[in-house]
């Protein structure tokens, strides 16, 4: 066991001491005196010449045969990945993909500091709290039930799909559910094509991208196309994602996303689905005071500062506006916070000697269109 170790951890060390017990069996066959090279020269001419041969043979093979076992056992463990720094080769026979160095409790304290989000955060606490018992169990020597990763992600946009999404990535990998833990969003124009047979290949490249992390499907609901519709080739696309999941139900995590009506009836439409994605986390719309304290995050991250009192003066606007159908959450407070820098810049382009890192409660104003 401690030398399977020592090669595993030293695959370097592994491929010399290969290389010299290859050169020293080669150094034997090859030997007049003590090899099967003497004994062959005592035979007929004819003879040698096919023996020489099938031996010639024979070596290749197994030089041929060492190699790709090596190459194949390195590409599934990453060992052949190019360095991060002062490399020059690209290795061909490895995915890229790094395995973020992030302490354990990293990413769980970044999801708690997240803005509201308190059943969001009950729930991935629930899901930890079960993957790490189960690990104990197994561990002990105990049963233990198989756990599926694959999740329904249900709510309006901009509530932080994507940022629970990412950090579930860095929290599996440290709890070594996931090797890797990296994030691939797409939608689906990245994994429909417009003719028959080229949907599933795209499909299936995306999934194979997020081998070992997470595939983040966001509006998954489209593929499904509308109902009583014919020659949608999204329906292409789950069949290859659900055989990609059987195929690989140990190395990926799949998270479907989108409103929650929606997403309810895109379940519903597959049988396959309906049996993969058994857990759904609701996503609830943010409050105008979660709205406000987003925004002070935001314009802190940018260096800027916001006026005294600015919530009393923009939670009318939230409130309004948030009952429009494309209201967009947080990224409602991302545009807000670019409109009002783009008012801060007209009103100090003609003040030398302006606070640059302030923001007015006029700039406020102008960016809701209010002022």
């Amino acid at each position: 066991m401690a030398m399977k170790n020592l090669f595993k951890d030293q695959q370097i060390l592994a491929i010399i001491l290969g290389g010299v017990g290859a050169t020293i069996i080669t150094a034997w066959i090859f030997n007049p005196q003590a090899g099967p090279a003497g004994w062959i020269k005592g035979l007929a001419p004819s003879n040698q010449s096919m023996l020489s041969g099938i031996a010639i043979v024979l070596v290749l093979s197994a030089i041929a045969l060492m190699v790709t076992l090596i190459a194949s056992s390195y590409a599934r463990t990453g060992a052949l990945q190019p360095a991060q720094s002062g490399g020059t080769v690209k290795m061909l026979l490895a995915p890229e993909r790094t395995i973020p160095d992030h302490p354990p409790n990293k990413a769980i304290e970044d999801l708690e500091a997240m803005v509201g989000l308190v059943p969001v955060k009950r729930e991935v606490n629930g899901l930890i709290a079960r993957l790490q018992v189960e690990q104990k169990r197994r561990a002990q020597g105990l049963p233990t039930a198989p756990l599926s990763l694959h999740m329904v992600f249900t709510g309006p946009p901009g509530v932080g799909k994507t940022e629970v999404a990412r950090a579930l990535g860095d929290i599996y990998r440290s709890l070594r559910a996931l090797r890797v833990g990296h994030l691939v969003e797409v939608q689906r124009a990245d994994v429909v094509a417009g003719f028959i047979g080229q949907t599933a290949p795209k499909m299936l490249e995306k999934c194979n991208e997020a081998l070992d992390g997470i595939l983040f499907i966001d509006e998954a609901y489209t593929l499904a196309g509308t109902p009583g519709s014919g020659g949608d080739f999204g329906r292409e696309a789950i069949d290859a994602l659900l055989k990609f999941m059987e195929d690989h139900r140990d190395r990926i995590m799949v998270i479907v996303a989108g409103y929650p009506n929606e997403m309810r009836r895109f379940i519903d439409t597959n049988p396959g689905l309906a049996g993969r994605f058994t857990k759904t986390i609701d996503f609830p719309r943010y409050s105008a005071d979660e709205m406000c304290e987003i925004l002070r995050r935001m314009t802190e991250r940018q260096h800027f500062t916001l006026p005294d009192g600015f919530q009393a003066r923009i939670k009318p606007w939230i409130t309004e506006r948030s009952r429009a159908d494309d209201w967009a959450n947080a990224r409602e407070m991302r545009t807000l916070l670019e409109k009002a820098r783009e008012a801060q810049a007209m009103r100090i382009s003609v003040d030398p000697s302006a606070n640059l890192s302030r923001l007015s409660i006029e700039d406020l104003m102008k960016a809701t269109g209010r002022g």
